[in-house]
């Protein structure tokens, strides 16, 4: 039987960064054809799209550093350029902390909502949040709840809020005080807020450029694409693909967590339970080239809470960086609402009159092509269930030298950037064990 240290599964971010800090023998094994994984970049008659947004989010200095150095003088800096548009108008990104402009009986209701739950604050400044909309209801008040988390959310994972826990928010809902909130309220914005402020991006290429740059670092033959692993013995310490069983000492699964366990043959009957248990929302999208070079209004991307859009989130790639659209033409990314289904051509009708409605197109035949697509796995639920859930199953895993990390290893909301700090961080621990 075949042998190495360290068997990757999967050649995305968390995969190859895996592979460039380990120190020992490894493989990796890719059921695609490329490497990659929802960082690949699709073409279509000379567009260029991502998986919906991905940008690069850098806080730390050693991805940073990594990144400059696999792509040296490649990458552009962007400074966010993100609005919402509901009730006929637009407004600054973050929603809460830029109410300026909105309707009156709107920007009302979201001002005496928040100062509403400051006076809470101050009298149960710890209060028992169970949920996301309790969290959201005591930071931000009914208002901005009602008027944008709560219906923006609920499109986007397909359930409501009062499902779902706060455990995900970490830094990714910016939190403004009351201060800020009036400010933003008087069109005084607080400047910049959010962990996206600014993003860095390939200047040719797409998205892909950063897996193939890191990719051409490992050797060639230690990533097999086109071989799946169907079936993992956690207890005996193998893995079996069409091509034979390799034995590890360490795994590294970024496998979405559910599909480990039901590859695992020795998985016991509560761990399948447990994973059987984690829930997460579907990707599902349109890619979409257009006539005009310049849609959204130059906007990066726009966040869209109301039910009559089948669509919580409409990007454009291009207008971050011009070269991923041919000349005089652009593109765009549209997230399609989960607690609605409409048919492809009312969602491609919808979106023509949303566009229409913007200003950002004259006629349909604005709308060149609209590619859907859908990945099985878009954003964890993190329902009460999810937490002990994805804690027994993790731990099950370490117990037999399993390390089950990156976005959907770890069954988490992160981001790029964390995804290849996962890598490294397990790199380092593998390393440690050795020692």
């Amino acid at each position: 039987m075949e042998k190495h240290e360290i068997v990757i599964l999967g050649a995305g971010l968390t995969g190859l960064s895996t592979a460039l800090h380990a120190r020992g023998d490894y493989i990796i094994l890719e059921k695609e054809s490329r490497v990659g994984g929802l960082t690949r970049t699709e073409e279509i008659d000379g567009f260029l799209f991502n998986h919906t947004g991905h940008w690069l989010h850098l806080r730390d200095d050693g991805v940073r550093a990594l990144v400059e150095e696999l792509l040296p003088g490649l990458m552009v800096t962007v400074e966010r350029k993100a609005r919402i548009y509901t009730h006929g108008v637009f407004t600054q990104y973050p929603f809460q902390a830029n109410l300026a402009g909105l309707p009156g009986p709107v920007l009302r209701d979201c001002l005496q909502g928040a100062v509403k739950a400051a006076v809470r604050r101050a009298e149960d400044p710890n209060p028992d949040l169970q949920t996301f909309l309790d969290y959201v209801r005591h930071h931000f008040g009914d208002g901005i709840a009602e008027h944008f988390i709560i219906p923006y959310n609920t499109k986007l994972w397909g359930v409501s809020p009062d499902e779902v826990t706060a455990d995900w928010t970490q830094r990714f809902v910016p939190i403004p005080d009351i201060e800020q909130i009036i400010d933003g309220a008087l069109g005084t914005t607080p400047g910049s807020m959010g962990y996206n402020a600014s993003f860095l991006y390939p200047a040719e290429g797409g998205i892909e450029s950063l897996p193939r740059a890191m990719a051409s670092r490992l050797d060639n033959d230690r990533i097999r694409l086109n071989t799946e692993a169907l079936t993992v013995n956690t207890s005996e310490g193998w893995v079996e693909s069409a091509e034979g069983r390799i034995e590890f000492e360490h795994l590294v699964s970024t496998l979405p967590l559910p599909e480990l366990v039901q590859a695992a043959v020795d998985a016991p009957d509560e761990i399948r339970a447990a994973a059987a248990s984690l829930r997460c929302s579907p990707l599902r999208f349109i890619n979409v080239g257009l006539k005009v070079e310049r849609p959204l209004d130059g906007c990066h991307w726009l966040y869209l809470p109301e039910a009559r859009f089948p669509f919580y989130r409409v990007g454009s790639a291009s207008n971050a960086v011009p070269s991923l659209a041919p000349a005089g033409r652009s593109s765009l990314y549209v997230e399609l609402a989960n607690d609605q289904h409409a048919p492809e051509g009312e969602v491609v009708r919808a979106l023509a009159a949303f566009l229409k409605e913007i200003g950002t197109i004259e006629r349909e035949s604005d709308v060149l092509f609209a590619a859907f697509r859908e990945h099985r796995h878009g954003y964890v639920i993190y329902d009460k269930q999810c937490a002990p859930a994805r804690e027994a199953v993790l731990r099950f895993c370490l117990q037999r030298n399993i390390h089950s990390v990156g976005r959907y290893g770890a069954w988490t909301y992160n981001s790029m950037e964390d995804a290849i700090m996962d890598g490294m961080k397990v790199a380092g621990k593998i390393r440690e064990k050795g020692k």
